[in-house]
């Protein structure tokens, strides 16, 4: 390829000089390219070299030395330290007729045309391309670049990096300056002299005899760790930015250096997996974080493998650790002794776990307990007192959040906004924007560091902190709740989104509050405020498990009104997670509020026994219920009352009295327009898909679903409802790939959203397309994993699924015959979720196919 780039005659006389890097190891193939550590290794290979020249690491040149062709070798240019600062690396050239013979040195960082003292790294750099281009960047525009992160970010690492990197041969050199050791603020001057080999002037101070003799040079020089001397340094930093206009400055710290002329880059956890994806499809070279836990996990000779079964479970850790390299590193070098399973069930006690920190490096980096108390003790009173109370919240707070409950003592609200200010720019709070606005966060480590501190204070202030925690997020709550069948919708669906951490902590302190009066009264007032947001973002099943036990409290009776709300948010909640219960606890509901005359209280439990009833399989009944509930929500002039109340009465008269499905559907229409619910038009659109589908009006079944899946979108509201239905639209139009697209479009949403009552539904469709497509054993497995998933529940299949389900069923078992049939079925029933999911979702055909030929091989 040399010979031939220099022989060819390139436009205008140019000559192409390519350089060359040949290593053997592993990689992986993605959509991107290969990738993997040891595609970087040669890429830092090719970096030594110069154009034209080809150059081999030793595992390459082992593998071709002996089948070199006649006249070709390898030259040992002997050892050499790379960029990635890793192991020194025997290099070989490539000497063949018609190669250039003869280049310089390699640029390697042993070449003395490179100046520098750049320690060599006990492991390999991973990941942080981005981190590293976006640095490079600044570094060549902006004189003063500091990198600002918690402890065990990755800051120096990342710098060290950066810095082998620009060494180009260019200028004075690089120089690293580590301040770890340093205590005195005086002595910073004087270290950075020593490091760059300048003798002290007798009666001249250091500061001024550094500023004289780099006056003349050009050099970058990292600061290493400046944040406990960050007086000096801001000092030392300002006057050479003043007086060595050829010096650059790479500094790390822990908090901005508060200078002119600084540009502040917060270096940011590692690139995590997407939480929303699929956790069995996790690419482990997607993530800097993963490939991290697996480059130093392998290094601990405890045989680790990333594999298909290992990546979930390593990925889980990582987003658990927040991303923070020291925490991974710490966290893979306890596989010596503990399995992935039991390293992750042990997380919660990660400053005790998390201990096996090098020799030889700082004792503050040896364990995160250390790293962390090391942050914490530069901190003043008022902010250590402030990120303790901060502790509180889970998943993130607004600012308004942190001055309502923080607040108190010797902090009012403009001491919380000013210190929370203080702890961003210290790297102990996250902010990050959101909706216009801020949103602020502690990465988990560090909330659990001040969690271990609040508790340790003693006093009452972790349970006054959590009672104003809970006060706070049930006023959200009951807000969210009035408004949220109106124009704030989407506001309110992105605030509870956001939130969920939060209501739940505080559902979950007022559920065991010692108060218990007061206690169960809020639970029951998050109920009733929340039904909306609970029963359509997946929160069932801890939902009903929140409520259910405080409603059988006699402190749940005190007062009726409140009960009669909360019992009738529980059972629509628990429709979906046990039948019998959202029953129980709906008729309940509609006894008080029949003996209260309330008729709100009325209109809310007679259209949820509506509902319940139409899903229990007794839609006659429900119509009865429903009827009276939409009449009295029609005479309030309520239009967040009638909405439900419509939509409820309309899936069971579509069943009962068809003839007025139309009539009613447009009064629907009608009132979620004038309301603007688009949560419920998603719900009435896809009702209508439904309606129109049992009717075998196919395009407007297709007109009504899209539609349904456009108003979800607007409102941000993952409904796997309306794919479900499209998926039996497109099958009944013959389109094979379209269907098992929807139905497993529609799987994998309801699983990672843990929509309990969609599972069945939308695995029913794959049991379908299977034996449609001659897969009959798989449609078996799955077609028994859908019955007992859905049964219990204690809920009957609807129309058409009902029909669609008996079909397929009675295809199955004339193909495989009776005894076949039940084994693969009674498999089925047997399987867990997340073992069903996998087997759903897969692509590839069991061997059995149409013809009946062939093994099983689910």
């Amino acid at each position: 390829m040399q010979r031939e780039l220099t022989a060819r005659n390139w436009p205008e006389g140019e000559q192409v000089r390519v350089r060359m890097g040949v290593h053997s190891g592993e990689a992986s193939e993605t959509a991107a390219g290969l990738v993997g550590l040891d595609v970087h290794r040669a890429a830092r290979l090719a970096g030594v070299a110069y154009g034209g020249q080809v150059v081999f690491s030793s595992s390459a040149a082992a593998l071709v030395q002996d089948v070199l062709p006649d006249g070709t070798s390898l030259r040992d240019l002997g050892h050499h330290r790379l960029k990635d600062l890793g192991r020194p690396e025997q290099v070989f050239q490539l000497q063949a007729p018609g190669l250039q013979p003869e280049f310089p040195p390699l640029r390697s960082l042993d070449n003395p045309a490179l100046p520098n003292n750049l320690p060599a790294q006990p492991a390999r750099f991973v990941g942080r391309e981005r981190e590293l281009s976006e640095l490079r960047r600044l570094v060549e525009d902006r004189r003063l670049v500091t990198l600002t992160g918690a402890g065990g970010a990755g800051k120096t690492r990342l710098a060290i990096q950066l810095a082998a990197e620009l060494l180009d041969g260019s200028g004075d050199g690089v120089w690293l300056v580590e301040l770890a050791p340093v205590s005195d603020e005086d002595a910073v001057a004087s270290t950075i002299l020593d490091v760059l080999g300048m003798a002290t002037r007798s009666g001249q101070p250091p500061l001024d005899t550094l500023v004289t003799g780099l006056a003349s040079q050009q050099a970058l020089i990292v600061l290493d760790n400046c944040e406990h001397l960050i007086g000096a340094c801001a000092k030392v930093a300002d006057a050479i930015l003043r007086y060595c206009s050829e010096i650059r400055l790479l500094t790390t710290s822990r908090e901005p250096l508060g200078i002119a002329g600084e540009t502040i880059y917060r270096v940011p956890s590692m690139s995590l997996p997407d939480e929303d994806g699929d956790p069995g499809e996790v690419d482990p070279y997607g993530s800097d974080a993963v490939a991290l836990f697996a480059e130093r996990a392998a290094a601990q000779g405890a045989g680790f493998v990333l594999d298909r079964a290992a990546v979930p479970l390593v990925a889980q850790i990582c987003r658990r650790l927040d991303g923070m390299p020291l925490a991974i590193e710490l966290a893979a070098s306890r596989l010596r002794g503990l399995s992935l399973a039991d390293l992750n069930d042990r997380l919660d006690q990660r400053f005790r776990l998390l201990t096996g920190g090098g020799r030889n490096v700082l004792p503050r980096q040896q364990t995160l307990l250390a790293t962390v108390d090391w942050s914490y003790s530069l901190l003043t009173a008022p902010e250590q007192q402030l990120l303790r109370r901060l502790s509180v919240f889970v998943d993130g707070f607004q600012l308004d959040a942190a001055e309502a409950v923080c607040a108190g003592g010797d902090l009012d609200a403009f001491a919380v906004t000013d210190l929370v200010v203080s702890l961003v720019d210290k790297n102990l709070v996250v902010a990050e924007p959101a909706d216009g606005a801020l949103r602020y966060r502690l990465l988990e480590t560090i909330r659990q560091f001040a969690k271990e501190r609040l508790i340790e204070s003693d006093g009452p202030e972790a349970d006054e902190l959590s009672q104003a925690h809970c006060r706070y997020f049930l006023s959200v709550a009951e807000t969210a709740g009035a408004e949220f069948a109106g124009p704030k919708q989407v506001r309110w669906i992105r605030r509870l989104n956001a939130e969920q951490g939060n209501i739940w902590r505080a559902v979950d302190y007022a559920a065991g509050a010692p108060n218990v009066p007061e206690g169960t009264e809020q639970v029951l007032r998050f109920g009733a405020a929340l039904v909306r947001s609970w029963s359509e973002n997946a929160q069932r099943e801890r939902a009903v498990g929140a409520l259910a036990p405080v409603l059988e409290r006699p402190e749940a009776r005190a007062d009726p009104s409140l009960r009669s709300a909360a019992l009738s948010s529980a059972a629509m909640i628990a429709r979906g997670v046990d039948m019998e219960l959202a029953l129980r606890l709906g008729e309940e509901a509609m006894e008080i509020a029949e003996q209260l005359g309330d008729d709100r209280l009325l209109i809310e439990a007679g259209h949820v026994l509506c509902a319940v009833l139409y899903f229990a399989g007794m839609p006659e009944r429900g119509l009865a219920y429903g009827e009276v509930a939409a009449e009295r929500a029609r005479r309030s002039g309520d239009d967040s009352l009638l909405g439900p109340s419509l939509i409820f009465l309309l899936m069971c008269t579509d069943q009962v009295r068809p003839d007025r499905t139309e009539a009613l559907a447009a009064e629907a229409i009608a009132c979620v327009e004038r309301s603007g619910d688009q949560g419920l038009a998603g719900g009435l659109y896809n009702n209508a898909g439904v309606f129109s589908l049992r009717k075998g009006d196919l395009p407007s079944a297709r007109r009504f679903l899209q539609r349904a899946e456009e108003a979800n979108r607007a409102v941000g509201l993952p409904n796997p409802v309306p794919m479900i239905n499209l998926g039996w639209v497109l099958r009944l139009e013959g389109d094979e790939a379209g269907t098992a697209d929807a139905f497993r479009r529609a799987l994998r949403d309801s699983h990672r959203g843990g929509d309990r009552p969609d599972i069945p539904y939308a695995t029913l469709g794959l049991a379908c397309h299977a034996s449609d497509t001659g897969d009959w054993r798989r449609a078996a497995v799955l077609h028994g994993f859908a019955d007992a998933f859905l049964g219990s529940s204690g809920e009957p299949w609807q129309d058409p699924e009902d029909v669609f389900r008996q079909q397929s069923l009675d295809e199955v078992r004339v193909h495989l015959g009776d005894a076949d049939f039940q084994a693969e079925y009674a498999r089925g029933t047997r399987l867990d979720l997340r073992s069903a999911v996998d087997l759903a979702l897969t692509t590839e055909p069991t061997r059995e196919r149409r013809n009946g030929e062939g093994d099983d091989a689910v």
